[in-house]
């Protein structure tokens, strides 16, 4: 989902749901060299008339370009991964959850919308 498209859908959600919040957190990864950002979530939140409580989330991550394996030529040393990432292509992940009983978000797939 592109960047306009997401911004009409949080517009969508603003006008016809109660309670809508919308904010951006970091997308972080535990590496080898430590925790390290690798791209943004934006969130949304929002309650139907109903009470059902929902939350989108769109994960943003750079485009990799190219991967590259340096592996050790001793016993005792590790092979690395080294990526290539973009500095402008980003690709887009959504994901859906409901909050459920107990305040948990679980995730929704199609087949809970009778969808798949």
């Amino acid at each position: 989902m592109q960047d306009e498209r997401w911004q009409q859908f949080v517009e969508l959600a603003k006008s016809q749901f109660e309670e809508v919040e919308v904010w951006t957190e970091d997308l972080v990864y535990q590496t080898e060299d430590g925790p390290q950002i690798q791209g943004t979530v934006d969130i949304l939140e929002f309650e139907k008339s109903n009470g059902d409580r929902f939350r989108l989330e769109r994960e943003n991550r750079p485009v990799v370009l190219d991967k590259k394996m340096h592996f050790a030529k001793r016993a005792s040393d590790t092979a690395q991964t080294e990526y290539v990432l973009s500095d402008s292509e980003y690709s887009h992940k959504i994901k859906v959850y409901q909050e459920d009983m107990s305040g948990e978000w679980e995730e929704v797939t199609l087949s809970d919308l009778g969808l798949g």
